[in-house]
């Protein structure tokens, strides 16, 4: 139980931070604009992006973000990393890559 609400969290964080971070310049999309990200990299972005916006919403089970990712079960994080794969592909063309703006502009 505690699992799958923490897995949806973290789904729900997933498409916050690619609607976030898309216009942001200085944000990481730019850098998987052309490569495909690792989960490494992917869960580390979730964790730190959490932890700097100070959004815990397991604060009272686990101190962190990243604590509560790595609480959860390997297949559990590969989901998370294959929404954030998905989120980052199935971006609306009205939404450019940060680097696509500076180009136009």
């Amino acid at each position: 139980m505690q699992e799958r609400k923490i897995k949806a969290y973290f789904k729900q964080q997933v498409h916050a931070l690619i609607v976030e971070k898309a216009s942001d310049p200085d944000g990481p999309l730019d850098y998987f604009a052309e490569r495909e990200p690792r989960d490494e990299e992917i869960l580390g972005l979730l964790a730190v992006s959490m932890t700097m916006g100070g959004q815990s919403a397991f604060r009272e089970w686990f101190p962190s973000p990243l604590e509560a990712l790595a609480a959860l079960s390997g297949p559990s994080r590969s989901e998370i990393c294959q929404a954030f794969r998905k989120e980052l592909k199935s971006r609306p063309p009205s939404l450019p890559w940060p680097h696509e703006e500076w180009r136009s502009g």
